[in-house]
């Protein structure tokens, strides 16, 4: 059990790297549409369309992070090692 936790954790703490990252610039995009364009619809759309592709790679990370877990939970890290 603590063999897996072990080489859970550089998983973990890539996903997390990845996930500040694009939040940080998801926050820089809509702090920078707010201060330029207050009020103006345009902005809202300038936000919605890059804002909806930030929020897939968001999911697509945390899935791949599950999907990760699930294969060192499984034992699959070590089949690697066999070819």
């Amino acid at each position: 059990m603590q063999k897996t936790t072990k080489k859970k954790i550089p998983a973990v703490v890539c996903a997390l790297l990845a996930l500040a990252g694009i939040l940080a610039y998801l926050l820089v995009l809509i702090m920078a549409m707010r201060g330029e364009m207050p009020g103006i619809p345009a902005a809202v759309l300038i936000i919605v369309i890059y804002g909806v592709p930030v929020i897939a790679v968001l999911i697509g990370v945390l899935l791949a992070l599950r999907q990760r877990l699930k294969e060192i939970d499984g034992g699959e890290e070590e089949d690697a090692k066999q070819y």
